[in-house]
């Protein structure tokens, strides 16, 4: 008898636990708001299930084993809603809980009581605040990924939790503090083999006291790249089975611990210190493991290292090596990459014979001082993919294999001392000409051009300006060819139309003075630039676009002025009330005198609103405190749509949802929102931009008010605020909250205020508002300021900038730091907006030019690069984008315009000249940087490569 109740309390506690599951996870489900693919929503279903099944293991993504859930795996569903782990805390037996790459918010209490718990993945959602509590109870856990979100606070409160987990990232969040993981448990240390810690805010010296830390018995991988650690290097005699080091992007200093390169305990295989602060010479490198070196762009001095045992990429560039390139000679056979450009190396480039470098596939040397002939073995190389050797005083003739090497793709030989005819003779019996780029500008080539060009069918680029060339130009070059210049040359003959059609005047002029142009039936001359005829489109879609928009703004005031009509005796005595009180506000308002900046933003990008103040946020009855601030009226004044001319000054409380990304704002209500005083600083094309001032700690907000029909929808929008949210970078002010309310027009996005002005206000009006200049070493700051920024978006978060102008790079003083806005608003509102924004940004000049043959052009990578362009050029000549100069040129045109002439030094802003005559080596370099960026869409470089670039010129600069 005792034996059957024992088996029926089994029973019992068995289909309990069983229950209990389930509910568990229809409890879960509800937090979901949206399935794109709809696998939860159509399998998760109880009514679906059997009485015999004892666990729903044929819902998707749940596993099961003796009854019990024991994984849930919604990896890269894209769901939409909240996950909170309380939900789950019943689930005893879970040992997998994977949902990366999806969207979900939510807390992450209670996680303690998942105590068989082993694999925790909840990278690339939208998680925020605190790490989770909790984690301490976790001793089985093996892996933990929480890369991709938006947590806060001090790494060691984590890693000081963790026992014997072998995998751990936390990259790309917000952790802040040190990393001492001697006071970390030393089961932990001692399991560890991945630890990823990139893309944080960790501070100070890395493994400050290596002495005292316990070894590191497993660990194989550490990354602490994008950080702001500082100080030496350890030399890691602690990690000893560490095979990839990735430290770059901090700001190390002193010089490079030798240790790391040399055969030793350690089994490294990769190590990446670049974009640091590093010193001093490189030894011989006599591991046999190091495959991948990167030290580029540091301050590294001496001569190349006799050895690098058998490293496959070595990346040296950036720096201040010096001394014989020959040196390379002894490097083995081992190497596939070779980087050394922008150093002070000498010398001569390869010997004439070698039987070395058999597995080359990339040799770059440009910017040095090498000198002598091109080496004839070049051409040998059966694997040998890319040579920039540009920027050098090589002279001789260019070798007759070169060309037609089998494998070659890239070759870059500008600004040399190079002779002799282009040796194209071998070109019609090669088997495979696979070259796609070709750049022998400024240099003394002479010759005709001959007609195996045309057999070069991948290629993309060919640049052979500024030489001796002479005769005909081929017809029948590759349709392939999307970028040719031949200007400042000796050609002659007939300009085929098919060539004049393609490609603009700049590619054949200045020089070629007897190079006879062909006019096209339609009649276009060869003075009309490409570039100049996108730029008559774009002119002709504003016109279009103004005559459609005033005749709409037309209808609307004549219906506008019938409603007048028709309400006029119903609001008389409401609008008189309203009228009283901003006389009585004006007659004891302050002159105004905002400090130029985010907030108060040129009228080229935005209509002035000095008197909006009394306007749109006069108060009923304004207490002391809101006189005392300024003056102006709480947020929940403004009734309706700010932009809305009918306006009305009532007190309505904001009763929407106020979701906050920022740990700083955690305790702001929308009530406290609706109190704050708030003053209006401008408008835009996406709506009015407040000043807010909480009562609570006088914290001061900038809370942009979106223009009604702005946004998306509320499903959309959410999803990605969420995301722009969880962005964070030092030179981006980034957003901390948003409000959605009930009505169409109560969108609000909230950032922090900035009281900085503007780069345009330093351009334009720095007399006026008593700015002092921008010298030389601020104006190389900012762009890399930018650059920087950008980079970071782009190749960390993978988006657009999409608004990048000089009214939304912020100076804060005193350093001059360059903080972006506005960021990505083009995700948030509806293509209507977005267009919109990108015709107000096409008329100051900074949309590129393929925008204008597109019928819905939207912001991308590519026009960012153009965008940061033209604020080089703006840095560059002291003049904003917009401004008209000789013959209604603007920036952009007038400047290449002054290149083409060989004038380029006339375009720089004389005080800079004046003040900094050394300097203008710096502003070419700088300038050369600006023409790639703005050059056609497929030949713009990516932000990483123009950040690297910009920080070899500002070491340069500042050296």
């Amino acid at each position: 008898m005792r034996i059957i109740c024992w088996m029926i309390l089994v029973l019992v506690i068995s289909t309990s636990g069983s229950s209990s599951d389930f509910e568990a996870l229809l409890e879960l489900k509800k937090g979901i708001k949206t399935d794109p693919s709809g696998k939860v929503f159509t399998s998760w279903d109880a009514n679906a299930l059997s009485s015999s099944d004892k666990c729903p293991q044929t819902w998707y993504g749940v596993s099961c084993s003796s009854g019990d859930v024991t994984s849930i795996d919604l990896n890269g569903l894209g769901l939409v809603g909240e996950f909170s782990l309380p939900v789950i805390a019943g689930l005893r037996k879970l040992q997998n809980l994977s949902i990366s790459d999806n969207h979900f918010s939510g807390t992450l209490s209670k996680i303690g009581s998942l105590r068989s718990l082993k694999h925790l993945d909840i990278s690339n959602n939208m998680f925020r605040g605190s790490l989770p509590s909790g984690i301490d109870d976790l001793d089985r856990l093996k892996y933990l990924d929480l890369q991709g979100n938006g947590f806060s606070g001090e790494a060691m409160s984590l890693f000081s939790q963790l026992h014997s987990v072998e995998y751990v990232d936390v990259s790309r969040n917000s952790l802040s503090g040190s990393l001492d993981l001697g006071l970390a448990k030393s089961s932990f240390v001692s399991s560890v083999r991945y630890l990823n810690v990139s893309g944080n805010s960790l501070v100070g010296e890395l493994f400050a006291h290596d002495d005292g830390i316990p070894f590191f018995d497993s660990l194989e991988v550490f990354d602490a790249s994008s950080n702001r650690f500082s100080g030496s290097l350890p030399s890691f005699s602690f990690v000893v089975s560490l095979k990839i080091l990735r430290l770059q992007d901090n700001q190390f200093s002193a010089s490079l611990p030798q240790g790391l390169l040399q055969e030793s305990s350690t089994i490294l295989a990769e190590l990446d210190l670049s974009l640091n602060q590093l010193e001093g010479p490189v030894g011989s490198i006599t591991s046999s493991t190091l495959k991948k070196l990167n030290l580029s762009s540091n301050r590294l001095s001496g001569a190349l290292p006799l050895r690098i045992g058998h490293c496959a990429v070595i990346d040296l560039s950036h720096n201040n090596i010096s001394g014989d390139l020959s040196r390379i000679q002894s490097w083995g056979d081992y190497v596939e990459t070779i980087r050394l450009s922008s150093n002070s190396l000498t010398g001569t480039l390869l010997p004439s014979q070698t039987s070395q470098f058999l597995r080359l596939t990339s040799l770059e040397a440009a910017d040095n001082s090498l000198q002598g002939e091109l080496p004839f073995v070049l051409g040998n190389y059966p694997e040998l993919k890319v040579i920039d050797l540009s920027r050098n005083q090589l002279s001789g003739f260019i070798p007759g294999n070169l060309l037609v090497s089998e494998k070659l793709t890239d070759l870059k030989l500008s600004n040399n001392n190079l002779s002799g005819s282009l040796p194209l003779q071998d070109a019609s019996s090669a088997g495979n000409l696979s070259l796609t780029s070709i750049d022998l500008s400024h240099n003394s080539l002479s010759g005709v051009l001959s007609g195996e060009l045309t057999r070069f069918h991948s290629l993309v680029t060919l640049d052979l300006s500024y030489n001796n060339f002479e005769g005909n130009i081929p017809d029948g070059l590759p349709d392939s060819l999307k970028v040719f210049i031949v200007s400042a040359n000796n050609l002659s003959g007939n300009l085929p139309e098919s060539l004049l059609r393609r490609f603009p005047d700049s590619a054949f002029r200045p020089g070629n003075n007897e190079l006879l142009i062909e006019t096209p039936k339609d009649g276009i001359t060869l003075g009309k630039h490409k570039y100049h005829h996108m730029r008559s489109s774009v002119k002709a879609a504003l016109i279009i676009g103004l005559v459609v928009g005033a005749s709409l703004l037309a209808l609307v005031c004549v219906w506008f002025h019938c409603m007048l009509k028709r309400q006029h005796e119903e609001d008389k005595e409401k609008m008189d009330d309203v009228t009283d009180e901003k006389s009585s506000l004006q007659k004891n308002e302050p002159s105004p005198s905002p400090s130029p900046g985010k907030n108060s933003v040129p009228s080229s990008s935005v209509t002035s609103t000095s008197t909006t103040k009394a306007k749109l946020l006069v108060s009923e009855h304004p207490s002391s405190s809101q006189v005392s601030a300024s003056s102006t009226p709480s947020l929940s004044r403004i009734h309706n749509s700010p932009d809305n001319p009918r306006s009305r000054q009532t007190s309505v409380k904001l009763d929407g949802n106020l979701y906050i990304f920022d740990a700083c704002l955690t305790t702001l209500t929308a009530e406290e929102l609706s109190r704050a005083p708030a003053e209006a600083m401008g408008r835009s094309c996406h709506g009015t931009l407040y000043r807010a001032v909480l009562g609570s700690d006088n914290t001061v907000l900038a809370v942009k008010w979106l223009r009604e029909g702005t946004a998306k929808g509320k499903t959309e929008f959410a999803r990605e605020i969420k995301k722009l949210g969880n962005i964070k970078h030092p030179n981006l002010v980034s957003l901390q909250a948003y409000y959605w309310g009930p009505k169409e027009h109560e969108k609000l996005i909230i950032s922090r205020y900035i009281d900085a002005p503007c780069l345009a206000f330093y351009l334009q009006e720095a007399g006026l508002l008593n700015l002092p200049p921008l010298l030389l070493e601020n104006r190389l700051k900012i762009t890399l300021d930018i650059a920087t920024c950008l980079s970071h978006l782009h190749n960390e978060e993978s988006i657009p900038h999409g608004n990048l102008k000089s009214t939304n790079v912020l100076l804060k003083p005193p350093e001059l730091t360059a903080l972006l806005t506005d960021y990505s608003l083009h995700r948030l509102i509806t293509p209507e907006a977005t267009s919109e924004q990108v015709l107000n940004a096409a008329t100051l000049g900074y949309c590129p030019p393929e925008f204008a043959s597109s019928t819905k052009p939207y912001p991308s990578l590519k026009s960012d690069v153009y965008a940061f362009g033209v604020i080089l050029l703006e840095l560059l000549t002291g003049k904003v984008s917009g401004d008209v100069i000789d013959d209604e040129q603007g920036v952009v045109d007038w400047v290449v315009m002054l290149v083409g002439q060989n004038r380029a030094v006339e375009c720089f802003d004389p005080s800079i000249v004046k003040t900094h005559a050394s300097g203008v080596g710096v502003l070419i370099d700088v300038l050369q940087i600006a023409l790639s960026c703005i050059s056609q869409a497929p030949e713009r470089p990516d932000m990483k490569s123009v950040c690297q670039e910009l920080f070899r010129i500002v070491l340069k600069g500042t050296n």
